[in-house]
């Protein structure tokens, strides 16, 4: 989890961030919106497949974050695309793929840049850039898109928020973005964005998930701290999707956000408004709020810290994309 303490301290030095040289955004790169076909299904197939064995012949790159392909050989009615969160890799995702896979879809789970290396210490997520998060998303979808006739994409956290990104830019089918990570909490009003503009500007600075266990945090195979600068490039890559959802209507069909009541890691009010600006120009979407979880949490999928997952949350997700079983 977040320490809240110095995070906190953070905010609260944070109201001259406005006139520190440096903090002003860079302009939006103009997303690629995919109007064209999808390629095929071999072409989709080995594509990924090479992505596969690149990262297999890494060996900077753990073998927990290797991409997933679970397909069946021919192209299916239901293609998912599902996307980890910050800091964890393609492992979290993985129970929930084949259990996509089992009821018939062809599924792919991508590694997003900088996850999933080896070195769980690494300062390199510090470098990450929305640039490469809007490339990783728009080529992963136009693989996913060869690998079924509708394409619905999933994540949690970061990827919630690659998912919200889609579901503004994309011809998606559906989108079901998972606690996406806008804006971290505590988040005070007119606070909350000076304090982030402050951590991009200073210096990069690292802090653990969990400061009682520190780099004995679990999962192993995800990082069990995170960067300040990257931590703030997450918050900026969120204000690009609503300030073009202001200007432009989104481009998913469809849209289920899934929240959970009790998250402790990201403010669901940004979120929220978000999907308030996308019910203003006419997008009918749909919210979802998973009770009965237990205490505070925010990563509601992966089973090695929340078994629970399985009983709690799997079976509501699979219902979203394919209806009961």
């Amino acid at each position: 989890m977040i320490d809240r303490r110095r995070f906190t301290a953070l905010l609260g030095t944070s109201l001259a961030a406005e006139a520190l040289p440096g903090c002003a955004r860079r302009p939006p790169a103009a997303p690629a919106n995919l109007t064209t076909a999808p390629m095929r299904f071999g072409e989709a197939v080995r594509a990924i497949r090479e992505t596969i064995a690149r990262d297999r012949a890494d060996p900077a790159i753990r073998p927990e974050a290797l991409p997933r392909l679970y397909e069946h050989g021919a192209p299916v009615p239901h293609a998912v695309l599902l996307y980890h969160g910050f800091t964890n890799c393609p492992q979290q995702f993985d129970e929930l793929a084949r259990a996509y896979h089992a009821r018939g879809c062809n599924v792919y789970v991508p590694r997003i840049p900088r996850h999933g290396l080896e070195d769980r210490l690494t300062r390199d997520l510090a470098n990450l850039t929305i640039p490469e998060l809007t490339t990783f998303a728009e080529k992963t979808f136009e693989l996913a898109r060869g690998l079924g006739t509708a394409t619905s994409a999933v994540g949690l956290s970061l990827g919630g928020t690659l998912v919200l990104w889609l579901a503004q830019t994309q011809p998606l089918d559906l989108a079901v973005p998972i606690a996406p990570f806008l804006m971290p909490v505590p988040n005070v009003q007119f606070i909350g964005h000076p304090a982030i503009r402050l951590l991009h500007a200073v210096p990069n600075m690292y802090f653990w998930w969990d400061v009682r266990v520190k780099q004995n945090c679990k999962p192993d195979y995800a990082y069990p701290g995170y960067s300040t600068h990257a931590l703030a490039e997450l918050v900026f890559f969120g204000d690009e999707i609503a300030r073009d959802a202001r200007s432009t209507k989104p481009s998913a069909r469809d849209c289920v956000l899934v929240l959970n009541e009790h998250d402790n890691a990201v403010d669901n009010r940004v979120t929220r408004a978000l999907m308030a600006v996308w019910a203003r120009r006419g997008a009918r979407y749909r919210e979802l709020v998973l009770t009965g979880l237990g205490g505070p949490r925010h990563d509601v999928i992966d089973p090695t810290t929340f078994p629970q997952g399985r009983t709690l949350v799997y079976p509501t997700l699979e219902r979203i994309v394919l209806g009961p079983p």
